[in-house]
């Protein structure tokens, strides 16, 4: 036999519904960085804010709408960034490579792309390198970006490296003025630097790829749980659509790996 509620019962569980409703559709706020002086991955020009990874965040909020990423335009050094995953001021990192220190202090998400490292180098410089071997004989100084993973793999193999600055453009003028003889980098922004910046009859990016490797959406581990969820929800959802590889598409000019 069916009993109907009072009125105030009925009151307190349409209360509830729409308590439970609200909470459903709260907004789950993500603090993120720009990574300085790394196009085509973070590019501010003319006060909009474009590339890869800025591509990569606004189709996490449309596969999960409660998702609001901030700090997308403040452009900081790698070394920052980590420092925002350790403490929880940061709760997510988009493209980095795998180190130590980041499994320590971060979730490994989606891998995003693969990044190919080569060499520029002046181009009054007619050095041939095909290796890791070839560089290792050469024993040149090489100009790295600051906190970048691969200048701790070099300076392994007991090759000097300058990361005074994560300013990328400021070491290839270095090469340039003799301060230095490459600069290692990933291939997609060195490419993109030496076009944008109309340097091709000054800088020549050296043919042979010395190292291939995925590159990472990092979630700190101080982040909040469910937006941690959100977060890898979204990345699955972008990568099965197709999304994530026609976004590196579009600013790589090539097909994603698989």
């Amino acid at each position: 036999m069916h009993i109907p509620l009072p009125p105030s019962a009925r009151l307190i569980s349409l209360c509830i519904a729409s308590l439970s409703l609200a909470a459903i559709a709260q907004p789950v706020p993500v603090r993120t960085m720009g990574q300085e002086s790394l196009p085509p991955k973070w590019i501010a020009r003319e006060g909009r804010l474009e590339g890869l990874c800025p591509e990569i965040l606004s189709a996490m909020e449309k596969a999960e709408p409660r998702l609001k990423f901030s700090g997308q335009d403040d452009f900081r050094s790698v070394p920052q960034i980590e420092q925002g995953l350790e403490s929880g001021a940061v709760g997510a990192a988009c493209a980095l490579l795998d180190t130590e220190r980041r499994r320590k202090i971060a979730h490994m998400s989606a891998r995003v792309y693969m990044v190919r490292h080569r060499l520029a180098a002046s181009a009054a410089d007619k050095a041939t390198v095909d290796s890791i071997d070839d560089l290792v004989r050469l024993n040149p100084l090489i100009a790295t970006s600051r906190g970048a993973a691969y200048s701790e793999q070099l300076r392994a193999l007991g090759l000097e490296v300058d990361d005074s600055t994560g300013d990328n453009l400021t070491n290839l003028r270095k090469i340039l003025a003799g301060h230095g003889r490459f600069v290692y980098m990933n291939e997609l922004t060195l490419a993109w630097m030496i076009r944008e910046n109309k340097l091709q009859d000054k800088i020549r990016l050296m043919p042979a790829v010395l190292k291939e490797e995925p590159i990472f959406f990092w979630i700190s581990k101080k982040a909040d749980p469910v937006a941690a969820r959100l977060m890898n929800q979204a990345l699955q959802k972008i990568k099965a659509s197709g999304e994530l590889a026609r976004i590196y598409e579009r600013w790589s000019g090539e097909k994603a790996a698989p």
